[in-house]
Parts: C-alpha cells; structure tokens; sequence
C-alpha cells in the first residue's frame, strides 16, 4: 500500500512506540515459556503470538497498554489461534476458552479508553 506523505506520516505517528511494545512482549514470551492461552501450545516467540485484545488500530489510546495483549499462537503454529480471534465472527469468538480473560481485560481497560466505545464492541467485549 502507498501513502501520501500527509498519510505516511500519520501512520508513524500512530505505529509510534509499538516497537517496543512488540518487542517486550515477544521477550515475555520466551523468557517465561508461555503457551498460547487457547489452545495450549508452546509459543516460539514471534510477534504474530502477540494477540490485541482490543484492536490496536481503532483504540489508539492503549494499543500500548501492558493490558491490552494475551499470548495466542500465531502465523507457525496449525491452530492460528490469533487469526480465529481476530477474525472469526462474534458469535464464534464468544465460544472461545479465552472469552471470559478478555471479557475481564475489557472492564479493566474501558476507563482508560479515550475512543468512542460503539454497541459493537460492547457487544464483542462487554457481555459474557
């Protein structure tokens, strides 16, 4: 994808400090061996087992927040256990083991959101 300099520019202003943030995680991963909260399986430490609770690019305002992440096997592991969650339609994401940490993860975080919480996301989120 190509961005005008005004719009490239505003995607690094977004993305900032997410680095970091990636890279803490990732470390997290290997240093205390964790396995992916779904299924299970030991996590090989890339940045694709590192899953968003709330998606990093609509709630800007704590895509950063040690909170607002849980370990969950990425793009090397046969489960896709991220993919699912990201993806996977509401109804399936609410049969998932994980629903109810991110249900508490939510309630955690929703003070602290500065973007408009929709019925939406309450609805993905803030019901169990």
């Amino acid at each position: 994808m190509k961005y005008s300099k005004k719009g490239w520019e505003k995607r690094k202003k977004d993305r900032e400090g997410l680095k970091d943030f990636f890279e803490t995680c990732v470390n997290k991963i290997k240093k205390e061996g964790l396995c992916c909260l779904e299924c299970g399986e030991k996590l090989k430490g890339n940045v694709s087992e590192v899953a968003h609770v709330l998606p990093k690019g609509y709630f800007k305002s704590i895509s950063r927040n040690n909170l607002n992440w849980i370990p969950l096997c990425g793009m090397y592991s046969s489960n896709q256990c991220h993919t699912n969650f990201d993806n996977l339609p509401i109804e399936k994401v609410k049969e998932m083991k994980i629903y109810s940490k991110i249900i508490l993860i939510f309630a955690e975080l929703e003070t602290i959101i500065t973007e408009k919480i929709t019925y939406k996301h309450y609805d993905k989120y803030g019901q169990s």
